[in-house]
């Protein structure tokens, strides 16, 4: 994850911007004590698609339920999806 200022970052947005989509990393803006992050569009939806499964709790519930049934080895093979 790189790190840059503001005023780094203004002087070369354009090198900066296309690190990021190239790397599909992160890059830390600074500007005194605060800071901003820009990544790329792809890693933020699915940050986004993360935190509404995490947020929903039904789905957690579900999840919860699954992981223990694996753990007790209580597990169905799927041969067609589409029979679901």
């Amino acid at each position: 994850m790189q790190v840059t200022s503001i005023s780094a970052f203004r002087a070369n947005i354009k090198q900066y911007y296309d690190n990021v989509l190239l790397t599909e990393e992160p890059l830390i803006i600074t500007k005194g004590e605060t800071g901003a992050v820009l990544l790329p569009l792809n890693e933020y939806n699915a940050m986004q698609r993360r935190l509404e499964i995490l947020g929903n709790s039904s789905v957690m519930k579900d999840i919860r339920e699954a992981t223990l049934q694996m753990a007790a080895g209580q597990l169905t093979e799927i041969t067609d999806i589409d029979a679901l």
